[in-house]
This record gives structure tokens, sequence and C-alpha cells, in this order.
């Protein structure tokens, strides 16, 4: 059975060990990418504006980005010492595994339905994604952030243990 975006949000706010920080739309998702040298911030690009959202308080703000969609990274003026890898639906990827044990299984069928399993570091595992739009989702390089977007919006995740 399909999740709608609000069933999303409520699977991911029942993973132990994780709190919810955001959920909002995006019109015109492009790209995403994690800070490595801030790994609460998090650029999204549209095709509409550029912003940097704060992964611990849900803070989102207007911010000028510069990227290149062939080598996937981006310069953004808020972060401005650091080249930020980037993904989207059309490339890239972030962690799937944390180095705390955690880890996501993403899943498609022949109907391009795709499925994505969070896995606690105690084993249990929260199906969070059932449907078609799946963008991209991941863990921040350090693995105390989660993120996942879809064609309903974007949710943001953080380890509060």
């Amino acid at each position: 059975m399909l999740m709608t975006f609000d069933e999303s949000i409520n699977a991911c706010k029942n993973i132990d060990d994780w709190k919810f920080v955001t959920s909002f739309s995006v019109g015109g998702f492009e790209w995403t990418g994690f800070s490595k040298e801030n790994p609460n911030k998090l650029i999204i690009i549209s095709s509409q504006k550029t912003t940097i959202l704060d992964c611990d308080n849900g803070k989102l703000e207007n911010c000028i980005v510069d990227y290149d969609e062939e080598e996937l990274i981006a310069f953004c003026d808020k972060l401005p010492s650091e080249a930020i890898l980037i993904a989207g639906q059309y490339g890239g990827k972030f962690p799937e595994v944390t180095n705390h044990g955690e880890q996501i299984i993403i899943q498609e069928t022949t109907q391009y339905i795709r499925t994505v399993t969070f896995i606690s570091n105690q084993n249990k595992k929260t199906k969070i994604f059932e449907s078609y739009g799946l963008y991209i989702c991941g863990f921040s390089y350090n693995g105390d952030y989660f993120m996942i977007a879809d064609d309903g919006g974007i949710i943001v995740l953080k380890r509060c243990c």
C-alpha cells in the first residue's frame, strides 16, 4: 500500500533515538547536499530558489548557490570555504549507513514503487517511505542527521540520544 507524505512523516517520528526536525514542500526540487564541515547544514536547490536549512532547529534561510550538475558539487555563500557534494533525482548519493550502526535499505519494484526502510542500531526496522517520486534520502556525513526528499517535500531528522 502506498504511503502519503503525512504517513512518511508519522513513520519518521517513530524511529527510536531520532527526533523529527521539520518537513516542508519544495517546488521544483533539483538538488540537495549536506555540509561536511557543518554537518547540521543542508543546502536545497530548486528551480525557484536556493536555501540552507539548519537541521538542528529547522530554520530555513535563502542563500546564493553556484552548482555543477555534472560534477555534483555546489558552493554556497553561507558556507564559503566548502565544496558541497550534491545529490538529487538525477544523480549523486548520500551515505546509507552511519558509524552508529543505523542504515537505510532502498528497494524498487518493477512498477517503480520505491520502499525505504530505516534500520536502527538495535535492528528495529521502520518503513518510512513507499510510493513513487523518491528523489533522494540518506544520512549526513557524520551520521547525526537524516533527510528524505520526494515529490511531496523534504523530511529532516536528527539524532537525539
